[in-house]
């Protein structure tokens, strides 16, 4: 069965959500706040192409994001985000995200104490997102789980809107705001990998292969102790030989390349070794794959600085 992403309709509006996961992929970004805006960019992206694929452009960003979460994911992998370290840790986090909306409607001064009335206040999204987590272990049904998730998304959303404000207040900028943004950032990038993740069939369990790693070429012993399977599928984009080696570069307005995916749950734990193995010259971004009449999400290993 295809997802609502995998047909070629909807798949033009998927290149933009790689470009931003691909930009936290490849560009240093020090600051975990500035990861998080981009993963948010790329969420946006995928609850507005959602709205497409269901018709309804003119929805509202948290309903949008919320259908995203509640009906934009196979329950089956529903199930494994609530059962995530991912989920579990920002449930948990301490201490409770607050709302920054709330803080600046209410006069809080960057400078000044937050009475503990105020700060239970500000922090309603997050204890109602405990209390549904906690609802759900007691007693999963349809409705504790669609609540879950409805909870999930309006306090991942508090942190996007936190984040867009930056330091900004009346009062002058609000440093202590951004310490606590960058800390809440550490705990809600894991959420929103393992989202896009689950949202995209797992593209960490996919490695398009155009090179020496393809069986029968001289390094195929990297992937070949890896129980998986192997797929012909069709990229677009350019090959280039430089110093023996080929370098590709993904584009969608080129022409198709036929090649070859192997598939593996294994894969994900054997990445960041293959990484060390392609070295500096290559480095590894998601790209769209044509397999068959449906396309899916899938790693690849790209050229790194070579002009095209």
């Amino acid at each position: 069965m295809l997802g609502w992403w995998q047909t070629e309709v909807m798949i033009g509006h998927i290149q933009e959500v790689l470009a931003h996961i691909n930009y936290v992929r490849t560009y240093p970004i020090w600051k975990k706040t500035e990861i998080c805006e981009r993963l948010f960019m790329a969420l946006n992206k995928t609850w507005t192409a959602f709205n497409d694929y269901q018709k309804e452009l003119g929805r509202a960003d948290i309903k949008s994001f919320t259908k995203l979460l509640t009906e934009g994911i196979l329950d089956s992998y529903v199930e494994e985000f609530f059962k995530s370290e991912e989920l579990q840790d920002l449930v948990e986090f301490e201490p409770h995200i607050m709302n920054h909306d709330t803080l600046r409607r209410k006069e809080y001064r960057p400078d000044g104490q937050i009475e503990q009335h105020l700060k239970r206040e500000a922090t309603e999204e997050h204890r109602h997102l405990v209390s549904a987590y906690k609802n759900y272990k007691k007693s999963p049904s349809d409705d504790t789980k669609k609540t879950l998730l409805k909870k999930t998304a309006e306090l991942l959303y508090i942190v996007r809107s936190n984040i867009a404000h930056g330091e900004k207040n009346p009062y002058g900028p609000d440093l202590k705001k951004a310490e606590r943004d960058e800390k809440v950032s550490g705990a809600v990038i894991p959420v929103l990998l393992k989202l896009l993740e689950l949202i995209f069939d797992k593209p960490d369990h996919k490695l398009v292969v155009y090179g020496t790693l393809a069986p029968g070429a001289p390094n195929e012993s990297i992937l070949k102790n890896i129980d998986g399977v192997w797929q012909d599928c069709q990229i677009k984009g350019e090959i280039k030989i430089h110093n023996g080696l080929k370098h590709f570069k993904w584009n969608i307005n080129a022409d198709e390349i036929d090649t070859k995916m192997f598939i593996s749950k294994s894969l994900p734990e054997k990445l960041p070794s293959i990484d060390k193995f392609e070295g500096s010259k290559y480095h590894r971004i998601l790209i769209s794959v044509k397999v068959e009449d449906r396309w899916v999400i899938a790693n690849i290993y790209e050229g790194n600085g070579l002009e095209f």
